[in-house]
């Protein structure tokens, strides 16, 4: 395996007891498919025999519901065990943050979900999509359709999904809309979020930081667009995610970042600081406020990423 993939890998996991929802990512043995390139012949055959459905329906097996939750002033969490919407700003405008997977959970869990905590989902002003994979796209092009506003991507990640075509459980991809770029600041109402690229899950994956606000008191979010190693054993690919994750490191350092979320919540624990969440008492601390932590997540990103880059380079050498 190589000295340097375990000096990496237990360095990584040492950070990952804060957060365990990332720990598999040191899995030294773990097969890397990868899903940013186009699905064989074969591959979707097998598909459409095990499916058995079209764009729009639920998957019942991992898509179990959680419920909304209003977890900040501006902030609203509209997603279910499988994956993670976000609804940022208030009644003079939000941004929806990724799209769940398909039609139906962009209905049931989006608007569904925004209905249940009485917000108009015709204050929505944009759909970003923090990366070109079905399970955050899927739905969105459902949301813009509907509310007529545009979804936007990376260009690097609408030409991905462009490349990708459409999938037997997501879809086709959003029709082409506005391109966002690294540095760029979206205002959405009163309230503003800057976009950062951090290529690796996908060549254009967004992470974004923005404030938030706890009965007015403000704090700084970053959500990390793209988690999983799923586009192969690629040494350059995890390199350019390690250096990603450096990245959002010193950027969330520089902002102040004190809540770290991603667009899966078994990822980042956001199903049980959500139940802690509804059972604070007033003048508890917020759950998801976990200032000390940052340091810890960046470090488990980048080096699970060096460990299985140091893997499949020593694969490459033998």
């Amino acid at each position: 395996m190589g000295d340097d993939a375990t000096y990496h890998a237990e360095r990584g996991l040492a950070a990952a007891t804060q957060w365990p929802g990332y720990a598999s990512l040191c899995d030294l043995d773990s097969h890397m498919r990868n899903v940013n390139v186009p699905r064989t012949s074969s591959q979707r055959q097998r598909s459409a025999g095990d499916e058995h459905h079209h764009h729009g329906s639920r998957q019942t097996s991992d898509v179990d519901p959680l419920p909304p939750m209003q977890v900040f002033d501006n902030l609203f969490f509209l997603g279910n065990h499988s994956v993670s919407a976000w609804l940022y700003g208030d009644e003079d405008g939000y941004l929806l943050i990724d799209g769940l997977n398909t039609d139906e959970e962009a209905r049931e869990d989006i608007l569904g979900g925004m209905d249940t905590l009485g917000l108009d989902p015709s204050a929505i002003e944009a759909v970003l999509v923090t990366h070109g994979h079905g399970d955050h796209y899927g739905g969105a092009d459902y949301i813009a359709e509907k509310l007529d506003v545009e979804v936007l991507m990376t260009q690097a990640d609408w030409d991905l999904v462009e490349t990708l075509g459409e999938h037997p459980r997501f879809g086709p991809p959003p029709s082409p809309g506005r391109v966002v770029s690294d540095g760029e600041t979206l205002q959405v109402g009163d309230y503003h979020l800057d976009v950062h690229v951090t290529p690796g899950h996908t060549p254009g994956t967004i992470s974004p930081i923005f404030t938030v606000y706890d009965h007015g008191e403000p704090h700084v979010a970053m959500l990390w667009g793209g988690t999983g190693f799923n586009f192969g054993p690629d040494v350059d690919t995890f390199e350019a995610y390690a250096a990603s994750a450096a990245k959002m490191r010193r950027l969330s350092t520089a902002a102040d970042v004190d809540v770290f979320i991603s667009n899966h919540a078994k990822r980042d624990g956001s199903i049980e600081m959500m139940e802690a969440l509804a059972q604070r008492q007033p003048e508890a601390p917020h759950p998801f406020v976990r200032e000390n932590d940052g340091e810890a997540l960046f470090t488990v990103l980048e080096q699970c990423a060096l460990a299985q880059a140091a893997r499949f380079r020593t694969d490459l050498s033998r």
